[in-house]
């Protein structure tokens, strides 16, 4: 690296947030530490703890969640040190999704909390945004979409209304993915096909990716597996290419169903057993649930209800820990439906 001064280091750091969201990870990543390494010299804390916020949010994107938790810790520190609320609301804001990925939704309330006041004395309006669609993330897993569904719609409102595009394709990510769960197919189509259209227009290769994946979750609900097929593998392409865990197992668990739906069971537990393998280093404790769901529904199709059961008591037993109430109510008839 050349160029050592803050300035510098900004153009670094632009250059990283570029590299991401067309999907170029290792080159983010390289730019990242580049920047971190020039801004550490020069004792830049507030552009310091944002750049460590940015790669902390690649790590997570990636599905690296402990990589992800050091660089939002790093970040948190730096953003005390030079007294930034606004970087303390952000950095308290990314721990927050930490703590709900590794199923721990006390602790994430809490972080919410602290980030929203922060957001609040920063008058960050936008992030106070991403704070209410958060929440609203943590009131779908715990079955209340009426109040999940109000929370998307509310921050969704304020993106519009500031123009802001890319926090609009998250939002209706989320509201598609609530609106699939629902039986909401049609709504869920249009939902993410909006989100699509953003993301193309951006070049937003991550958040399209998702959508994609989404999307095709609605295809197999809705019986259009070719559809779903094509969508699938096209996501799951572009996250081997990123290096990108979570998508990965996101992918492999919707070609499971795939497989399933089509009566290709041996295929379903195949894909099953990799999707399971990639999950691990994950921490995401509501992808493992819903993995062990999909395992235990192609097993009993195979006849295998002893396999079916154990998979179903692991997974309820998750669902209930990260207080997904309904999915496990879900498992429990299930469980209640096998031969004894």
């Amino acid at each position: 690296m050349t160029q050592t001064d803050s300035g510098g280091a900004r153009g670094l750091v632009d250059r990283a947030r570029d590299a991401e969201r067309r999907g170029d990870t290792a080159r983010s990543l390289g730019l990242y530490d580049d920047a971190i390494e020039a801004l550490e010299r020069e004792q830049d804390m507030a552009l310091l703890a944002d750049a460590l916020r940015w790669k902390g949010t690649l790590h997570r994107e990636q599905g690296e969640t402990e990589a992800a938790y050091r660089c939002y810790t790093q970040s948190l520190i730096h953003a005390e040190k030079c007294g930034s609320i606004s970087c303390r609301a952000h950095g308290f804001n990314c721990l927050a999704i930490i703590a709900q990925r590794r199923g721990n939704l006390a602790e994430s309330e809490k972080l919410y909390t602290q980030a929203a006041e922060f957001a609040g004395k920063a008058g960050d309006v936008r992030l106070l945004g991403m704070i209410e669609q958060n929440r609203g993330v943590l009131f779908n897993m715990r079955g209340n979409f009426v109040a999940a569904e109000a929370r998307y719609s509310s921050s969704l409102g304020a993106f519009e209304s500031a123009n802001d595009d890319e926090a609009v394709s998250w939002v209706l990510n989320n509201l598609g993915m609530l609106y699939t769960k629902l039986g909401h197919y049609q709504r869920a189509i249009e939902t993410f096909e909006r989100g699509l259209t953003i993301a193309k227009s951006r070049h937003d290769s991550l958040v399209e990716s998702i959508l994609v994946l989404n999307l095709a979750q609605v295809w197999v609900a809705i019986g259009k597996l070719d559809d779903a097929e094509r969508a699938c593998a096209s996501s799951l392409e572009g996250a081997q290419t990123r290096g990108d865990h979570l998508t990965i197992a996101e992918a492999l668990k919707c070609r499971a169903r795939i497989e399933r739906e089509r009566g290709a069971f041996h295929d379903s537990i195949a894909t099953l057993r990799i999707g399971i393998f990639e999950a691990e280093g994950l921490e995401d404790r509501l992808l493992q649930a819903e993995m062990l769901r999909e395992f235990g529904q192609t097993s009993r199709a195979l006849g295998n209800s002893a396999d079916a059961r154990l998979a179903w008591l692991e997974a309820a037993e998750s669902f209930e820990d990260v207080g997904a109430q309904h999915e496990a109510a879900e498992i429990n008839a299930l469980l209640a439906s096998l031969p004894g």
